[in-house]
């Protein structure tokens, strides 16, 4: 519009500038309203034309604002306050009056177990140990029954093989056989055990000492000879 308004203007300028040069020319005589007419409604154009309002545009819906929430800062628990716990005081134990008896205490007792042990006589060990002790060493045994002759072993015999065999038997003190061994062999194994196999069947007597049976350890020797009598 304000492009338009300037136009305009400059049309009426350039009009009136036409005019004023043609004016040494008598144009032909017109009344006083003619002259009069045209400028006034040139100029009501013209101030109709700045008068009117130039469009403004539309106001643009404005959009809507977005509401940010801020989160609203939790605050921190306070930590506990911490109880101090209480330790339990030691325990003192008054020490009883002299008029009292002192009370024994568990503690003292391995050690005063301990003394006493120590200074008690020792007592000798029962069952094996006191049996052993007690063993007497017979040289001489007695028998039951008169005890079988040990079997010449046959390939010994051929081959001519003999020897001396020591045989040790221990005896409970009723007399039976507790352990059969042999104490010094004779060199061939046929004569060890058939010395052996003979004494196993043997029947003893008890070893007496004082009146009473005793445990005994009995050492047989037992010759194989070829010239022997069997």
């Amino acid at each position: 519009m304000l492009r338009l308004s300037l136009f305009l203007l400059l049309s009426l300028a350039l009009h009136s500038a036409g005019w004023l040069l043609h004016g040494d020319k008598q144009p032909p005589a017109l009344s006083a309203a003619q002259t009069h007419q045209a400028p006034q409604v040139l100029r009501l154009a013209a101030v109709l034309q700045q008068a009117q309002p130039a469009p403004t545009k539309p106001p643009e819906p404005s959009q809507p604002q977005r509401q940010v929430v801020v989160p609203s800062k939790v605050p921190r628990a306070k930590p506990l306050a911490q109880v101090p716990v209480a330790t339990p005081a030691a325990v003192k134990v008054a020490a009883p009056a002299k008029s009292q008896p002192a009370p024994v205490f568990a503690s003292k007792l391995p050690d005063e177990t301990a003394a006493d042990v120590d200074s008690a006589p020792a007592v000798p060990a029962k069952p094996v140990a006191a049996q052993a002790a007690a063993e007497v060493l017979s040289t001489k045994p007695s028998f039951r029954e008169p005890p079988r002759q040990p079997n010449y072993p046959s390939q010994a015999r051929r081959r001519n093989q003999q020897g001396v065999v020591l045989v040790e038997v221990r005896l409970d003190e009723r007399g039976q056989q507790r352990s059969l061994n042999v104490l010094r062999s004779s060199g061939v194994d046929s004569l060890d055990r058939a010395a052996l196999e003979a004494v196993a069947k043997w029947r003893f007597r008890p070893e007496t000492t004082g009146g009473q049976a005793v445990p005994s350890r009995v050492q047989i020797p037992i010759q194989f000879a070829l010239t022997a009598s069997r």
